[in-house]
């Protein structure tokens, strides 16, 4: 089947998650720093536990809700690395304001994935949600970012709801194979939040 990418998600993050990425590290670094430099972007508006919630200052497309992970693993040829150099894995739940009651799961590697991989959440065991890396990436977004796809957008917030905890399956474009772990308390309230604060006007 040939991969869709859906172009909604491309825009938010080409144009947002340089700054998200930068954000987000930010909100859990210092939670009580204000917002920073010129960028509309704020901090956490919120957090609830592992989830917090981004709002823009004035641009009402710019919702989402975010995790770092809390354990990042790495395996090269079937043996685990002791360290990597890549940043902490990111997923991101993205309000679709146009579209009533649409979310997006996006998946923030922290290296570039392998071009047109496949990166799996499994949620307690049980549920699995594909995302897909860019088959043709140019800007520095695409290459590190995969992007569920619409169909399973639905399944996706709904699992992450019932879950406990989430880990997600990865492939750099060194064949890196890399197992990042969330924690899932607090997703339904920072959702709930921000249905809240992310609406059309």
């Amino acid at each position: 089947m040939k991969l869709k990418i859906n172009i909604i998600s491309l825009y938010y993050f080409n144009k947002l998650l340089s700054r998200l990425v930068l954000c987000v590290l930010l909100s859990f670094l210092f939670p009580t720093q204000s917002s920073f430099g010129q960028d509309n972007l704020r901090k956490a508006e919120k957090s609830f536990r592992d989830w917090s919630v981004f709002v823009s200052k004035d641009d009402p497309e710019m919702c989402f809700i975010a995790s770092q992970s809390i354990k990042g693993e790495a395996f090269r040829n079937n043996q685990k690395l002791s360290s990597v150099n890549r940043e902490k894995g990111t997923l991101y739940i993205v309000k679709i304001i146009s579209k009533d009651s649409e979310y997006e799961g996006t998946f923030y590697a922290g290296y570039p994935l392998q071009v047109g991989s496949k990166a799996i959440l499994e949620i307690d065991n049980k549920e699995k949600i594909v995302f897909f890396a860019h088959p043709s990436p140019k800007a520095k977004a695409e290459k590190d970012h995969a992007w569920a796809q619409k169909f399973d957008q639905k399944k996706l917030v709904s699992y992450l709801k019932k879950g406990s905890k989430a880990v997600m399956s990865a492939i750099s474009h060194r064949n890196t194979v890399t197992k990042d772990t969330f924690m899932l308390t607090g997703f339904s309230d920072a959702l709930s939040e921000l249905e809240k604060r992310c609406k059309l006007n």
